[in-house]
This record gives structure tokens, sequence and C-alpha cells, in this order.
């Protein structure tokens, strides 16, 4: 959702005592919400039907700036140089409210002219849900300030509730760095009407290895009084995504040059079975799982020559640590209005968890029954045939070893076309194999594509 940002500092009280007087205005919350921030790229799954979620924060517009030195040029005020285009997307998840988020995707403040061009396009789209029925409530801005620029946010923050409708809500995202002795963040609260501290990036992935960490570690008893302290609305945004990225191997003689790249689309089932890695799976302290691929001779992923002594790394969400995140963020109590996990996937995605498996893990949704891996069919959308997309549905994704699973169909199959890498195979006219590599499970898993001359149910049997 953002760029990474600076490791933890600690906390001194009494640097903000002097300005949270005058904010205690807003009533503690009297219930408890969670919700999802839908990025673009999300998408929803409308095989299934859920009760509707309590709140969704969707990212509508992205804030930029031209600088091309003949726009520069030509514009006749600072204004012309800004733009905030938005939209609200095709499809997105129910909920009893919406919030319309805007992305600033630099390292800054922008400037004060953007902040018109901002409402403008609030007010747009605003009418535009009020014709579709949708409860929308507020604008969440999403700006990584260098902590050093709160006061400009400050500015920027006024400017945009003057171009507001009246009611309008300002929600913001915050860093955590933001809340040490010394900084502006009294007078940037005072502006909204709630926020939103992230516990996930707080190291700086760029320059440093981050512990091999995306989510942070919530302590309930530290941060709760440093956010209840000015007495405004504040919910907890918890990590549910997952990262890939290649650790490089140190070189003795560049010490201070270590270069991460990160993978867009890399699963561990992707290098699993090659035997030039070897995999160490550890947690980090926030109970994430990280698997280590450490290279043992020189190979090829993609377009990345790797050499012995790199590592691909992933970090993945799991069970323990959204469960974790949220009962520690439930003790922080007072103004706590409830979390907001970041993010809601894609259908294809496998690395972020599954809605649905993080309010499980998050003990917000009670699960029925002991889970049991099955097959969800999604139509193909071909026309001289039946074809149907296959996902797996894993009941022990983390699995330290081999999972075997035998999946019938219920007539037979012309042919299968098995997703890139995915250890599949037909082992008769109706029924495929797939075998799993230790850890290479996720929650809910692309497999492949059926094709019968009809209509087919499938099962799974764990082997």
């Amino acid at each position: 959702m953002r760029l990474p940002e600076v490791s933890l500092l600690l906390i001194a009280s009494l640097g903000l005592s002097g300005c949270v007087d005058s904010l205690r205005s807003q009533q503690p919350p009297t219930k408890w919400t969670t919700g999802f921030w839908f990025w673009r790229g999300s998408s929803i799954d409308t095989t299934r039907s859920s009760e509707s979620l309590d709140v969704i924060f969707i990212h509508v517009g992205t804030i930029s700036k031209d600088d091309a030195p003949y726009v520069v040029r030509q514009a006749t005020s600072p204004r012309q140089l800004w733009h905030a285009y938005a939209e609200l997307p095709d499809q997105f998840p129910e909920a009893r409210e919406y919030w319309l988020v805007f992305r600033f995707e630099r390292q800054g403040v922008p400037d004060l002219p953007a902040a018109a061009i901002v409402a403008e396009q609030v007010a747009k789209l605003r009418k535009t849900a009020l014709k579709e029925h949708l409860n929308v409530v507020g604008v969440q801005l999403d700006i990584d300030s260098p902590t050093g620029a709160l006061p400009q946010y400050v500015s920027f923050l006024r400017e945009v509730r003057k171009g507001l409708p009246q009611g309008f809500e300002i929600s913001i995202t915050a860093l955590l760095d933001w809340f040490r002795n010394g900084t502006a963040i009294a007078e940037v609260i005072k502006e909204v009407d709630e926020f939103v501290p992230q516990f996930y990036d707080v190291a700086d992935f760029n320059n440093s290895d981050g512990g091999g960490a995306i989510a942070a570690k919530i302590d309930a008893k530290r941060w709760g009084p440093v956010f209840n302290r000015f007495g405004k609305r504040f919910r907890i945004g918890i990590s549910t995504f997952g990262r890939a990225r290649l650790v490089p191997r140190e070189d003795p003689s560049q010490p201070n040059r270590v270069r991460y790249v990160f993978f867009r689309d890399l699963t561990p089932l992707d290098i699993a079975a090659n035997s030039a890695f070897h995999v160490q799976a550890t947690r980090s302290p926030a109970n994430e799982l990280v698997l280590s691929y450490r290279v043992a001779r020189k190979t090829r992923i993609g377009y990345n020559d790797l050499e012995a002594g790199d590592t691909i790394q992933f970090i993945l969400s799991t069970p323990e640590a959204i469960g974790a995140a949220v009962g520690s963020a439930k003790r922080m109590r007072g103004h706590l209005a409830g979390v907001v996990f970041f993010r809601w996937p894609s259908l294809n995605e496998s690395l972020p968890m599954p809605p649905d498996e993080a309010l499980i893990a998050a003990g917000l949704t009670a699960q029925d029954s002991p889970k049991r891996s099955s097959i969800l069919r999604m139509d193909g959308g071909c026309a001289a045939v039946k074809c149907m997309d296959l996902f797996l549905e894993n009941a022990n994704p983390f699995s330290p070893q081999l999972s075997r699973y035998r999946i019938r169909g219920s007539t037979e199959l012309e042919y299968f076309l098995p997703e890139n890498n995915m250890p599949i195979r037909m082992v008769g006219s109706s029924e495929l194999e797939l075998s799993l590599p230790p850890y290479c499970g996720r929650a809910r898993m692309y497999i492949g594509r059926a094709v019968t001359a009809n209509p087919a149910e499938f099962t799974v049997e764990e082997q």
C-alpha cells in the first residue's frame, strides 16, 4: 500500500500531551468494525456469497504531479501541474460503509493546489455513489509524509476539508514514525475524523533486510496509550499479504551495496522443485512464515541469474499472525474502532491470504466445521465445450510435508491444462493427481483448466 518506512522508534509520552486536550471531542466508538483495503487490481469472487463487511476502503484515485519540462513551462498556474484522476471500480465487495481512497505515490506532501482537485473528484464520485445507493461516508488520504513535513500535511488537510461536502469525513493512513516525540502529529490528527496506523512495512526493505518481516508485532500496552491520547477514532492497519524477494549474497568488496529485487508473481511452487535451492522455514516476530530458498549452485529464475549464496525469500501471512495482531489491537480499547486488512487480493493471487480465511483467522467469522480441502469451479467461458477453471481450497496450506491430492471429476475429461509449474497430472480419464512440495500450498490456488464434453462436478481427497 505504501513504500517501506523507517524502523520503529521509541515513543516518549510527554511529547504529545501539550496539544491533545483540545482534541477530546469524539465519544469512544460503540461498535467494533472490520474492513479491507480494496486496491487497484483486487477482484471479487462472484461464486461466493457472504454477509456484508463493515467497511471497505476503495482505492479510487492517485494524486500526481506533472514534472515534464514542457508542461511546467506551459502551465499558467500551479494547479495545472496537479492531477487526481478517480473512478469507482466496476466490482467491489458489499459493505455497510465505504471510504474513497486517494494515494500519493511519492514520498512527500502534495502542494496546496492539489487539495481542491482532490475535493472536486470526491464530490463527483459521491454523486455516482449516491445513484448506486452506496453508503460513502468519507475520503481517506494515503500520503506518506516525511515526519518532518507533517506541518505541511496539516495545511493540506485543512485545504481538502474546505472543498468537501458537509458532513463528509476525512481519514488518513499513518506511519508509526509520526508518533515519536517532538512531531506535529497532534496537529495533523486535529484536522481529521479518524486515523489508521499501519503495522506493516516499518523497516526499510531497500536498505536493510527488514528482519525478514512485513508485519510489525503489535504491542497494545505500548501503542494503546499513544493512539488514545488524541481522543479521536482510530483503526489498526494489519497486513494479510505476502512478498517474494531476492536477497543477494554479501559481497565483501562492496558491503554497503546490497540490492533487493522484488518479484510480483513468483510463488514457492515456482522454485521448490528446483534442486539448486535448499529451503529453510522460520517465523518472523509477528508469526509470519518466512521461507528462505538458498541457492546452492548457479541457476536462473525468470530474467535473473542467481549465484551460489543468493536467497529467494518468501514472507507469508499466517492464521497465527492474523489472530495475534487482531487480539493485540483489541486490547488497545478506548477510541479504537476496529481493524483494516491490507489487502483484498485478486482472484488468481497466491501470496495474499483470502479475505474469508483472514476473517476466520482473526476470530471475526465462525468456521462451522473443521476445514476440509475442496475444489472451487469457475466457468471458463468456452463456447464449443465445457471448460472450468479449478482452484484448490487447501485445508493445510503451510504443511511442512509433501501433500498429495486425488481430484475426481463426475465425467470424463477431454483434456486438462495445468497452471504453469503446477505439479499435477492426469492419472485416469476423470482423475488428476496433485503433489505439493512442503510449504507450497496456499489457502486457495489456481491449479488449471478442465475441459469436458458435459458439465462436471469435482471432488478432492487428501492422500
